[in-house]
């Protein structure tokens, strides 16, 4: 799938760190705290080389002067390590709350993302976003940023400690500093490249990786593994390689810039000895210099190191950010004028035991999906359905079925005419509250990783045990639940793998049963069941359709022919509706559609079974 430049952003820019700052700001009292540690170890850090002149120059003058200065060393170096220590525990916290702050909210967001994003950005990079970017962004905020302020604070505390010592020593680190600095930009934005592509590629290993697992049957049944896993190879190769490429600049500027500063301090040291044989300052003034000139160029090349780890940090951050940025599904307001039913439900939370069903209304509705905007999904279709009506829409695969429940949850937006709800544009009901009316049962279920009880409860987390065991019964969930060992507490193994497909359609119409929803929708819902299971279904379902408006899309004429009205759809266009009777007289591609299917039927029942029905 070509991907699309909003999904990978490519400016690093560092500065983009400051939109964390919404994050930080429930800190602030730590933030504090951490500034104060940070300060106050650089600054005994920088008071340690004057120790050590004092030493140097006037403590082997006396014992007195000796003790002192020794017990002072002490002292100051205490302080200076319960400091860093303090900092460094700071950081740590701070750091990991930040990041689970904004791991929670990139996560809540993405739950709220329409299906069009869903369309193009695939689900692995998301995960990747949420696993490998997230660790970048865990491990740079407690360490990076805050070895990068010390650095900082140091060099420049080093420098100023530097000209006030011996101004005249300054030149040779003068001349190098330019370059030193042009050097580690120049390695960042090699490194930023390379870490960007390093990401990239790592996102598209998450994704590789999901769909491989997700697809281990289908890719053993066609004997793919050898292709498969040299796709992953090569993947593997691509990352090494940028890696190598990042490791590589690395490495030439760590020499490079090390080389430099070595070079300046030997300058330094020749021209300060030279000051000391002459007796014009004392060996400890030139080795206090020495230290600060230490000081600055460990702390210049750390921050050349870390300008590589603050643009991988920068560019975690932006992919995070891109998904913030995303527009969530809206949830509009509710309307001042809408009639008696609507305000009921919409303000009612939770829905009673017996509800009301609701009418319906597709008005002159057009829709295409975005990635395929060059063809109508739906095209002007017109269609009013009574409350309590069971209307099935029948077609071919393509035909627009599905795509009218997905309007109907408003998983999209129609690009022309409205859906009313009650004589209400669903578009002006609050999201939360129009779907709580709705119950879905889809032709491939989604089954989570949980007991076959907690997967139905998800519907309504708050129904009683009474209220479970009644939709467990009328799904007929309890035929093969209760031959389990831990029946209902059965844990299901990842999308349902230890259930066959009727078993997880069963658990779907629990939940359906369970929702108590005004209108019901059942997309091919029993097309998994064989002839007598679905019989069964069927007169369970038939119970709870009679007290709700409900929808139905099959390709078997045994569920749709006891519809109220059967709606035909042909590549997005509704041709005809009426009745099974009406459609066969008026309608030619409703009869082929039913001789199709009696053949079918014919072929899959066997005369037995054709003998029963006769």
């Amino acid at each position: 799938m070509a991907q699309n430049p909003w999904q990978r952003p490519v400016n690093k820019n560092v500065w983009v760190l400051w939109k964390l700052k919404p994050f930080l700001q429930t800190r602030r009292a730590l933030l504090l705290l951490y500034v104060l540690a940070l300060l106050l170890s650089a600054a005994s850090s920088l008071v340690l080389p004057q120790g050590a002149r004092w030493m140097l120059d006037k403590g082997f003058h006396s014992y007195s002067a000796l003790i002192w200065i020794s017990i002072a060393l002490l002292g100051l170096g205490l302080f200076t390590v319960a400091m860093r220590a303090l900092r460094d525990a700071l950081a740590t916290w701070i750091g990991q709350g930040v990041v689970a702050d904004f791991r929670t909210a990139v996560f809540s967001h993405a739950l709220h993302l329409p299906a069009v994003f869903y369309e193009v950005f695939r689900t692995g990079e998301v995960i990747s976003r949420l696993s490998s970017d997230v660790t970048i962004l865990r491990f740079g905020l407690t360490g990076v940023l805050g070895r990068s302020l010390q650095s900082g604070i140091t060099l420049i505390g080093a420098l100023a400690l530097m000209a006030a010592t011996m101004p005249q020593l300054i030149i040779p680190g003068m001349v190098a500093l330019p370059l030193l600095v042009f050097i580690n930009l120049k390695s960042g934005r090699l490194q930023r490249r390379y870490s960007r592509k390093e990401q990239d590629c790592l996102a598209d290993l998450s994704a590789h990786t999901e769909e491989s697992v997700n697809g281990i049957r289908v890719i053993q049944a066609l004997t793919l593994e050898p292709q498969t896993e040299e796709h992953y190879r090569r993947d593997i190769q691509f990352l090494l390689g940028q890696v190598w490429s990042r490791v590589m600049v690395q490495l030439w500027s760590t020499f490079l810039t090390g080389g430099l500063v070595f070079l300046a301090l030997s300058v330094m040291l020749y021209w300060g000895g030279l000051a000391v044989l002459h007796h014009e300052v004392g060996i400890g003034v030139l080795a206090a210099f020495l230290l600060y000139a230490l000081m600055a160029a460990t702390s210049l090349a750390a921050l050349g190191e870390l300008w590589g780890s603050m643009a991988r940090l920068a560019g975690a951050t932006e992919r995070l950010l891109a998904l913030l940025d995303e527009t969530p599904e809206a949830s509009a307001p509710v309307p001042l004028v809408q009639d008696s039913a609507s305000i009921l439900v919409v303000n009612s939370g939770l829905l009673a035991q017996r509800v009301r069903p609701a009418s319906l209304c597709l008005d002159n509705v057009s829709f295409s999906y975005p990635s395929r905007s060059d063809s109508s999904a739906i095209a002007h279709v017109s269609l009013d359905i009574a409350a309590g009506e069971t209307v099935a829409f029948v077609g071919a695969s393509g035909a627009g079925k599905s795509t009218v429940f997905s309007l109907l949850l408003r998983h999209y937006q129609p690009s022309q005419g409205c859906i009313l709800l009650d004589g209400v544009d669903i578009n002006t009901l609050p999201l939360r509250s129009l779907r709580r009316q709705l119950a879905v049962v889809p032709q491939h279920p989604v089954i989570f990783s949980m007991s076959i009880a907690e997967n139905i409860l998800m519907a309504r987390p708050d129904a009683s045990e009474v209220d479970l065991q009644e939709a467990v019964h009328a799904a007929q969930v309890d035929e093969f639940s209760d031959r389990l060992k831990m029946r209902l507490q059965t844990h299901v193994g990842e999308k349902g793998v230890t259930l066959s497909g009727g078993q997880c359609q069963r658990i779907a119409i629990a939940r359906a049963i369970l929702r108590n929803p005004r209108v019901l929708i059942l997309d091919e819902a029993t097309s998994a069941l064989d002839a007598e299971n679905e019989r069964i279904i069927q007169e369970a379902l038939g119970n709870l359709t009679a007290q709700r408006t409900t929808l139905v899309a099959a390709h078997r004429l045994a569920t749709v022919i006891h519809a109220s009205r059967i709606a035909m759809l042909d590549k997005g266009r509704l041709i005809a509706v009426g009745n099974h009777r009406e459609l066969l007289d008026i309608c030619p591609l409703y009869r082929q559609f039913a001789q199709l299917q009696r053949l079918h039927e014919k072929v899959e029942d066997g005369p037995e079974l054709q003998k029963i029905r006769a």
